[in-house]
């Protein structure tokens, strides 16, 4: 591993691919099927696939927006990959109630999802802290300019 893998290292990024693998675990662990006896089976079919697709899509999505920013110092860009990160913490967690809608509780497991998302939570506020926001390109939809910035 070189220095370009470092990110790797840390403990947001492995606490990261924790959160990936329990969401793995928690996705390939499901049924197939939605549970029968749903008054709207096909509903509930429809749920239990976007729930579990959107399950891996935010689970993935964390640990490549923390490797996209490493090594890059530009605020604008670390702020808008935090935000990205940070939704599909929250996505993803939301996404666990609609496996339960369709059917398929294993709350032990949904648990210890949660729980590392809270785990991640203080990880990633430290990791946040240490942006520095005096290099950033201007950003014309104003979102991720520090207090302050003016256009050049």
């Amino acid at each position: 591993m070189d220095d370009d893998d470092s990110y790797r290292k840390t403990p947001l990024f492995k606490k990261a691919e924790e959160i990936r693998k329990l969401a793995t675990a928690i996705v390939e662990g499901g049924p197939e099927k939605a549970a029968p006896g749903s008054q709207r089976l096909k509903f509930a079919q429809h749920m239990l696939d976007q729930s579990k697709d959107d399950i891996m899509q935010h689970a993935y999505t964390i640990g490549a927006k923390i490797a996209g920013v490493h090594g890059s110092s530009l605020y604008d860009l670390q702020m808008e990959n935090a935000c990205l990160i940070r939704r599909s913490c929250r996505e993803m967690v939301v996404a666990l109630r609609g496996l339960e809608m369709a059917g398929y509780s294993e709350q032990a497991y949904f648990d210890l999802l949660r729980t590392a998302v809270e785990e991640f939570r203080p990880l990633f506020a430290e990791w946040v802290a240490t942006f520095k926001d005096s290099d950033y390109l201007y950003d014309d939809w104003g979102l991720f300019n520090p207090p302050g910035a003016v256009r050049d």
